[in-house]
């Protein structure tokens, strides 16, 4: 009778170790990020003349995000990298294809140099194709910003 009881006990300490050790590795790809520095590159003569721009890129994807969550600072180990790609069809048809990529900046061995290296490792990105006319290119533009600066703050909630 005490041998059941002993090896009960000891598959459930064995239970325990493991869905305890599975608990601590499944941290999300967002936790600890605490503050991302914006990169927006890629705004040229046609971004401009469809309406687009660094600050608008800016208010639409922070703007789903409260008061003390993620924030916008000059200098972060984490990029949020936003990548515009904009052509006008017809002289009034703007297609812009929009990537937004953050990324952590980390320090990594390379085993083959013997060396410390630094790196980036992408841990979110969203992006698409958004074509309109040029009046209101820029609603449709920041209105998928939105969407996608949502999409950060859910996945970023979850992670906390």
């Amino acid at each position: 009778m005490k041998k059941k009881y002993y090896g009960c006990a000891a598959l459930g300490l064995a239970l325990t170790l493991i869905t305890g050790g599975m608990s601590a590795a499944s941290a999300g790809a967002l936790t600890n990020v605490r503050d991302v520095k914006l990169n927006v590159s890629g705004l040229n003569y046609y971004s401009e003349q469809c309406g687009l721009s660094r600050e608008a890129f800016e208010r639409a994807l922070f703007g789903a995000f409260s008061e003390g969550e993620l924030r916008l600072t000059r200098s972060s180990a984490y990029w949020l990298h936003t990548k515009v790609t904009t052509i006008i069809f017809d002289k009034v048809n703007c297609v812009s294809n929009v990537e937004v990529v953050l990324y952590a900046n980390t320090r990594y061995f390379n085993p083959s140099t013997a060396s410390e290296m630094i790196g980036r490792v992408e841990v979110w990105s969203n992006g698409g194709l958004y074509s309109s006319e040029a009046e209101t290119h820029q609603v449709q533009v920041n209105n998928a910003l939105h969407k996608m600066g949502t999409s950060l703050r859910d996945a970023w909630r979850k992670d906390q």
